[in-house]
């Protein structure tokens, strides 16, 4: 059972950060509202950044010391912060983890690198692979743990190995074959670890046939998502046999708000913040087009984004 952090134990805690010599990568109740894509949520209590392995060991060390709650964000994409914050640490993987080495066609990343800078680096290398992930705004480790995809590409296609920081901080290195890998997730959703990097197998392709593939996928992107307004993408996974924006316009969703978020009227399973939008909003939003199509078509939608933060 987590402690929930108060006025006078984040005084406490900051000084066990002080003591770690990691005052340089924590921020007290900084707004989350600067580190989402939907720029949307609360302030976290402790907002860290670690550039190395050994900043983020010690962080996890007093996080579960302390019996403190912490989440990753990565590049806050797929992602809704409540209105009132994250209690406990959020973590956000800095410096040493967004490098890439190349060796033959293995790329060897840390899991905090940007998807996009991945895909270009991937392109300027003549490997192909990648293509798919040229307008995927996450980041490596919450890629692999959604096993995010694009146009029937996915990153479970490119896995070679992922290795792990487990909260015991023991550093564990796990195979393709052993993650399983299936749709939105693998085994390693369910489990109280930190990807801290992974080996990416590609191809060598033809660079002008991996450009064109690239320039297809942002046009597909330009297209048919709602670009002009903040969002997290897509709100809800597709059920089986349906695409879950053709059941939110079915049910005359479309284009519904609430506050200033609306459910786009570009593509109907994106919740837009069209301005200030709070995460009430969103979620009156969500639970209305839930209602909708579970009353209409009998479906219980699963939600594709992540909801952290104080109810």
């Amino acid at each position: 059972m987590f402690l929930l952090v108060s006025i006078v134990s984040k005084e406490y805690i900051y000084h066990q950060f002080i003591n770690k010599g990691l005052k340089h990568v924590i921020k007290i109740n900084e707004p989350l509202i600067n580190h989402t894509s939907y720029k949307i949520g609360g302030p976290a209590d402790f907002y860290c950044s670690p550039g190395n392995i050994n900043e983020l060991k010690s962080l996890l060390s007093i996080a579960v010391h302390e019996k403190i709650p912490y989440s990753l964000i990565g590049n806050g994409t797929n992602l809704l912060i409540r209105d009132k914050g994250i209690r406990g640490m959020v973590i956000n993987l800095g410096k040493d983890f967004k490098k890439v080495c190349i060796f033959d066609r293995i790329l060897k990343t840390g899991a905090g690198i940007s998807l996009i800078y991945l895909s270009k680096f991937a392109f300027n290398h003549n490997l192909s692979g990648l293509e798919f992930a040229c307008n995927v705004p996450g980041t490596l480790g919450g890629a692999i743990i959604n096993n995010a995809s694009f146009k029937g590409n996915s990153i479970a296609d490119i896995v070679h190995s992922v290795t792990i920081l487990t909260k015991e901080n023991k550093i564990k290195k796990i195979p393709r074959s052993d993650l399983n890998f299936n749709y939105r997730k693998c085994d390693l959703k369910e489990l109280s670890i930190i990807i801290i990097e992974a080996e990416l197998k590609l191809k060598y392709g033809i660079k002008e046939k991996i450009k064109s593939k690239i320039e297809e996928n942002i046009g597909i992107r330009i297209n048919k998502q709602p670009l002009n307004y903040f969002s997290a993408g897509s709100i809800f996974k597709n059920p089986e046999g349906y695409f879950a924006g053709a059941l939110i316009e079915q049910v005359g969703a479309k284009g519904l708000s609430k506050g200033n978020a609306e459910v786009s009227k570009v593509h109907a399973n994106f919740i837009v913040n069209k301005g200030n939008a709070l995460a009430s909003d969103v979620l009156y939003l969500i639970k209305e087009i839930e209602t909708r199509v579970r009353n209409r078509f009998g479906i219980k939608l699963e939600q594709e984004i992540e909801i952290l933060g104080e109810e």
